[in-house]
């Protein structure tokens, strides 16, 4: 089938699936995009003598170009957020604009202990995540997903 053509008569399945991906900081037009690359990619690949269906084989491509959209958008969030001591200074409304510096961060009501001592070791001393779960005694996945959780944390704070 030609490309334009296979496009049309999926653009509906395509538009279905990156509705339920909307809200994690792609645009769903960007969705629908990634998701036309996904059934391009799924015709190039698609063997019939498999036993599968077309459109059951072209969910999976569809889906998987739009994660791996969203999750390069993540990365790309998370990078665009530098916290060295000297750039995290940000403006935060309090009664009057005020600069949240990484030692107010520190002690900061809103982070648990656990992030804060994250916090201080990664940002301030340069500690790697290898190194923080070892020092933390957790494992070094979960040390990630708090430093993940902290950083929204402080986008949090410093936006509102």
């Amino acid at each position: 089938m030609e490309i334009e053509r296979l496009c049309t008569v999926y653009l509906p399945l395509i538009k279905s699936i990156a509705s339920r991906y909307t809200g994690r900081g792609v645009p769903f037009e960007d969705l629908v995009q990634e998701g036309i690359l996904g059934i391009i990619e799924a015709e190039k690949r698609f063997d019939a003598s498999k036993g599968t269906s077309f459109s059951t084989y072209a969910i999976w491509w569809i889906k998987k170009k739009i994660l791996e959209s969203i999750r390069n958008e993540e990365k790309q969030s998370l990078n665009a957020l530098p916290l060295s001591e000297a750039i995290l200074e940000v403006s935060i409304e309090k009664k009057s604009y005020g600069c949240v510096y990484l030692d107010e961060l520190l002690h900061n009501k809103f982070l648990s202990p656990l992030e804060q001592k994250i916090l201080k070791l990664h940002f301030r001393e340069g500690m790697t995540l290898d190194e923080l779960s070892r020092d933390l005694g957790i494992k070094r996945e979960r040390v990630r997903q708090i430093k993940h959780l902290l950083i929204r944390k402080i986008k949090k704070l410093t936006e509102d």
